[in-house]
């Protein structure tokens, strides 16, 4: 694991014969840059899974047959069967990418709405 120590894990490498290649020194280092290795490893991951949960959630958003005017609770209602809407967890980033739908939905209204006037 990226979070265990040093310690913890040392017990596991004794018998391997590999450990006895290298010194004391040697093989704290290589532990712990395996450590950094595999932490950055697991942050990219995740980084990226939340990522793909978020695009997922918004494609929803985009298929959904909603307006300027919805409101999350009624988006909620209307979806919460969807697989799509359990991919982002937290409740407070659903909302916060709704927000940021609607946003869009309205500017684009507002574009539109423009474009109309200065046509006449």
């Amino acid at each position: 694991s990226a979070f265990s120590t040093w310690e913890k894990e040392l017990h596991k490498m004794v018998f391997d014969p590999r450990y006895l290649l290298l010194t004391s020194d040697q093989r704290k280092q290589v532990f712990d840059q395996f450590v950094k290795s595999r932490l950055k490893d697991e942050y990219r991951e995740k980084k990226s899974k939340k990522q793909k949960a978020q695009e997922e959630f918004k494609l929803l958003l985009e298929e959904a047959k909603i307006t300027s005017r919805s409101t999350f609770k009624e988006f909620c209602g209307r979806y919460r069967g969807d697989q799509r809407f359990h991919t982002v967890n937290r409740k407070k980033e659903q909302k916060v990418l709704f927000n940021q739908f609607i946003k869009s939905l309205k500017k684009r209204d507002k574009d539109i709405k423009d474009g109309l006037k200065k046509m006449r």
